[in-house]
């Protein structure tokens, strides 16, 4: 008799617009919470473990009621067992407010930059910093790479050097792993089921791990991805009991074969933790660290030989990604064994099996009631974006067969594009550079078919330009959509060498080859100048006349004097104030007070700046009566500009020559 199966497909395609819909609030514990239809990520906001979080099941597996409500990472009331530790240059911190439970008491404790709140994102972020060092902690929803619904967390640490010297830095994230009341179900690793202390280094890891309790009726699928495009690969990922990770802050007490026991109890606690050993970051730069950790998809169809099987839903053809892994779970559901069981694999023309992978892999006999696991890497031959079908058989000797159908979306890599808007060459107006400071804007195109993830993109100027004060090198997009496009302006600043000078922009992202784009500048020769300036050259008799004294492009201006001559016939000299070359934002700096003499035609000026520096700016501004039409001059007589050691400045002088027009004449 033809045996009716119930399929159940853990991935929907089709959801309610609803369910992408996420809420924030603060829950009955006094905890910051966001949650979606699916799960719910909440953080401490206590002084202490200030920062730490937890990860529950909401709504869940859509066609699935028993996952509701389940924890995915523990934290009942409050969220402390899971914790994060910074390594900088050696020393041991913990991330987030002091702890006096068991979970990261032996660590050092950094500063609350700012207590945990929600983003304009909707996400919850967290900073704390650690002398030179700034740790934001931002945790969100993503869609898992195997369900392709938004019911994954993001544990991302964008982890900043503000200091001026190199520091060495790693991370370690420890995760109190937990499915609903299930503490020590084993993590399914490819083909390997973990029940005890185990390591996988960078190169072992696979794109995803697994954890359910049973396969036939799983009450919670838990799926940690740690490789991929959208998430940062560890160097290390460790798999063993809560117990020694929480007392460890970074080394921690691992046993390999030794079951997931808590340490100094006897009850099955199982945690993990990812390492990414330390490395050196340079001033002013970051790093980021990203691991996505929630639910996971399997298809099922029971049987006698119920058969599971997982893959990503969309495989993204990038830098990263040239194949993906399927996962087949085989649970002998029969009372007795099943005898040579094997799992077999069809493919589509467009998809097809890695080098030195078989169609079919054997399990041998299975035992009843146990669960068996294999695992094919499965090679895409483009990305055209379309849906396609696969199936997974398996088959013994003594029992009936059963089968999977899977479908997997292959798209193509995202492609960024760069150009740059800024000026090819910089006048010169008034003696001084305009524009200066300038613009110089990055055009960044998403022309590729998926997301680009944490692209950067920087500015890399030579001598003779640099970034207003403020500004900064590296500008963080986040995520770039397929289409998507973005402007990036910098402000940067000609300091005084000319030529035809180059600059560059650089794109990174992680799962995209770098671009860069080379532009060239061409800055004049400025000649050095103190001079004089009318500021309104069309006056009368009995108007006031302003005069302004600068400097243009001066090196190592430091102190000043001069005697202004003009002439006592045609103006009469009324006040005198500093330039703004003598403020420092609220700052006056040293300024001899002006001495007139109306008799002689006189202007006595002399200050000092705080530091010699290079300047074009105001030194210092007069107002003039004029009593009579005419031609008129100013001379700068006996003018000295010199360096903080007292030696001349290179510069030329100009006075100013004007002639004033009608006007009726007076004493």
């Amino acid at each position: 008799m033809k045996q009716k199966r119930l399929v159940i497909i853990l991935i929907l395609i089709s959801i309610l617009f609803l369910s992408n819909i996420s809420y924030a609030a603060v829950d009955k514990n006094g905890n910051l919470q966001i949650k979606n239809n699916y799960i719910s990520i909440i953080v401490n906001q206590d002084k202490e473990n200030n920062g730490r979080f937890a990860v529950d099941v909401t709504g869940g597996n859509p066609v699935r009621n028993s996952d509701n409500g389940k924890p995915l990472i523990y934290g009942k009331p409050k969220p402390w067992t899971s914790y994060t530790t910074i390594k900088i240059d050696g020393e041991n911190y913990v991330f987030g407010g002091k702890t006096e439970k068991r979970a990261g008491q032996f660590g050092k404790y950094g500063t609350q930059v700012k207590a945990p709140y929600i983003t304009e994102q909707g996400g919850i972020e967290t900073v704390y910093k650690y002398g030179d060092i700034t740790v934001i902690q931002s945790l969100s929803f993503v869609k898992s790479n195997t369900t392709g619904l938004p019911d994954t967390a993001q544990i991302k640490y964008k982890i900043k050097n503000n200091g001026k010297q190199r520091h060495k830095v790693g991370l370690r994230v420890m995760l109190d792993t937990m499915l609903g009341t299930n503490d020590g179900a084993p993590f399914r690793i490819g083909a390997n089921s973990v029940i005890s202390d185990k390591v996988y280094t960078k190169n072992e890891l696979p794109v995803f791990w697994q954890a359910f309790d049973q396969l036939t009726n799983p009450q919670v699928t838990a799926q940690g991805t740690v490789k991929g495009h959208q998430v940062t690969a560890p160097d290390k990922l460790y798999f063993a009991d809560w117990g020694s990770l929480a007392d460890g802050v970074w080394d921690f007490d691992y046993n390999p074969g030794e079951k997931f026991m808590r340490k100094g109890e006897f009850q099955l606690d199982s945690a993990l933790s990812l390492f990414w050993e330390p490395n050196s970051i340079p001033p002013g730069q970051s790093r980021t660290y990203i691991t996505n950790y929630g639910l996971g998809g399997i298809t099922i169809v029971p049987g006698i030989l119920s058969l599971g099987v997982s893959s990503p839903a969309e495989v993204v053809l990038d830098k990263q990604t040239k194949s993906f892994p399927v996962v087949a779970y085989i649970q002998n559901t029969a009372e007795i064994k099943a005898k040579e069981v094997v799992a077999k694999i069809e493919l589509p023309p467009e998809l097809t099996l890695a080098e030195g992978e078989k169609r079919d892999k054997k399990l041998g006999n299975l035992e009843s009631s146990s669960t068996g696991q294999v695992v094919w890497e499965v090679v895409p031959k483009e990305g055209t974006g379309e849906e396609l079908k696969y199936s997974v058989k398996v088959i013994a000797d003594n029992t009936d067969d059963n089968s999977v159908d899977r479908s997997v979306k292959v798209v193509g890599p995202p492609k960024l594009e760069i150009s740059v808007l800024g000026p090819k060459e910089l006048k010169v107006k008034d003696k001084i550079l305009n524009p200066n400071p300038f613009k110089v804007v990055a055009n960044i195109t998403n022309s590729g078919a998926s997301m680009a993830y944490d692209p950067t993109v920087s500015i890399i100027l030579p001598p003779g330009l640099k970034l207003v004060n403020g500004e900064k090198k590296i500008k963080y997009l986040g995520y770039l959509e397929a289409k998507e496009e973005l402007k990036i302006p910098w402000q940067v600043e000609a300091t005084g060498i000319n030529g035809e000078l180059p600059y560059a922009i650089k794109l990174n992202s992680i799962n995209t080859t770098s671009k860069s784009k080379l532009n060239f500048l061409t800055v004049p020769k400025l000649e050095p100048v103190i001079y004089l300036k009318a500021q309104n050259r069309d006056v009368e008799v009995g108007d006031y006349l302003k005069v302004i004294f600068r400097a243009a492009n001066i090196k190592d201006f430091y102190r000043f004097q001069s005697k202004l001559k003009y002439d006592t016939d045609s103006l009469e000299a009324v006040y005198v104030s500093r330039g703004t070359l003598f403020v420092e934002g609220n700052r006056l700096l040293n300024w001899q007070q002006p001495s007139i003499d109306n008799q002689k035609g006189l202007i006595t000026l002399a200050g000092n700046l705080d530091k010699e520096r290079n300047t074009s700016d105001t030194i210092a501004v007069m107002y003039f009566k004029v009593k009579k039409a005419g031609a008129v001059k100013f001379k700068l007589n006996e003018l000295s500009v010199k360096n903080e050691a007292g030696n001349e400045v290179d510069y030329n002088s100009q006075g100013l020559d004007l002639v004033i027009e009608g006007g009726e004449e007076y004493d």
